[in-house]
């Protein structure tokens, strides 16, 4: 039994990206779930990038799409590389701690 499951076809995780006074960090949710829903609950924080977020059979992390409820892109690797260092517990914020 393999340690993760294999992502459903066409059925990745949506995230938003949104920035604070510390800096920017991601939030991953359900595919039900739409992203101007998250957001809204998420008031004040400000959301700069979304779209859709999948991670592969070898543990890579891919960023992509767009939210049109949000009428934002995604930024791609950049929110990849951010989704990535949440992931493993690298919570500081790379932007303001540099």
């Amino acid at each position: 039994m393999p340690d993760q499951p294999d992502p459903l076809p066409g059925f990745p995780m949506k995230y938003i990206v949104f920035t604070s006074a510390r800096g920017e960090a991601p939030v991953l949710f359900p595919h039900d779930f739409t992203h101007s829903w998250v957001a809204g609950e998420l008031r004040p924080l400000k959301a700069v990038s979304a779209g859709f977020v999948e991670m592969d059979a070898d543990g890579r992390i891919r960023c992509f799409g767009h939210s049109s409820s949000l009428n934002l892109p995604s930024r791609g690797e950049a929110d990849a590389t951010l989704v990535r260092r949440h992931l493993k517990g690298d919570g500081r914020y790379p932007d303001k701690d540099s």
